[in-house]
């Protein structure tokens, strides 16, 4: 009982100041400035995440439990098959940033599907700010997804007992709504793409290769509005 309270408590206050956050966010980068912004961003996400990790093993909760696991189940079949998948996608995803950072006319055609206000004050418009997103990207991908993915769906375990799509669809809206400083659409988008890595964690069992899709689409949208580049 102990477990679920804590777990419950903390993951309840992080989605109340991601609430909070999105009225916090726009005056924060004005005033403090990106690179500001993404330092703070990149110590809070970290902090957080070994504090829940410290938990993790306070509760003797088992790693596989919360993502921790090198490989799919020996045996599960249809484990390894989205294993696979996953693999294949992460390669596509390599080549296509890599296509993004070296092609100016593809980041000027990708720009229209970043042209939110919070997107255009998020993302980083200068070479400095491209080099300091990368490591706001592996944060992301590693912490949002333990956090989100890991420890947010196993605490849904402790209270609920529901299918993996349903426990996926679940992680997916808190997600969204973790992502309430990007507005209405920005809830919507992020809330799919968190179904969608959801899925792929219920349907493997382990995070790492869901860490590293996030942080590839997180990377992909570095360089689309950095105008000052050498090949821009």
């Amino acid at each position: 009982m102990l477990e679920q309270a804590v777990f419950t408590i903390i993951l309840v206050y992080l989605l109340i100041v991601q609430l909070f956050n999105a009225r916090l966010m726009k005056p924060m980068i004005e005033t403090l400035g990106r690179s500001r912004v993404y330092d703070q961003t990149i110590k809070s996400a970290w902090g957080l995440c070994l504090l829940l990790l410290a938990l993790v093993f306070l509760f003797q909760v088992p790693p596989e439990a919360v993502g921790l696991g090198f490989a799919p189940a020996e045996g599960d079949l249809r484990a390894w098959q989205f294993f696979f998948l996953t693999s294949v996608l992460i390669s596509a995803l390599i080549a296509f940033y890599l296509l993004v950072k070296t092609s100016p006319g593809l980041r000027r055609r990708l720009r229209t599907y970043y042209e939110l206000e919070i997107e255009r004050l998020l993302l980083p418009q200068t070479i400095q700010e491209a080099r300091a997103w990368g490591a706001v990207s592996w944060t992301a991908g590693v912490t949002e997804e333990f956090i989100f993915r890991g420890v947010l769906l196993y605490t849904v375990t402790l209270w609920v007992d529901v299918s993996p799509p349903m426990l996926a669809l679940i992680g997916g809206a808190l997600f969204g709504l973790a992502h309430a400083y990007q507005g209405v659409r920005g809830i919507l988008v992020t809330g799919l793409v968190g179904w969608g890595l959801g899925y792929l964690y219920v349907a493997m069992g382990i995070l790492w290769p869901v860490m590293v899709v996030h942080a590839l689409l997180d990377l992909i949208a570095g360089p689309i509005h950095v105008v000052d580049s050498e090949t821009d």
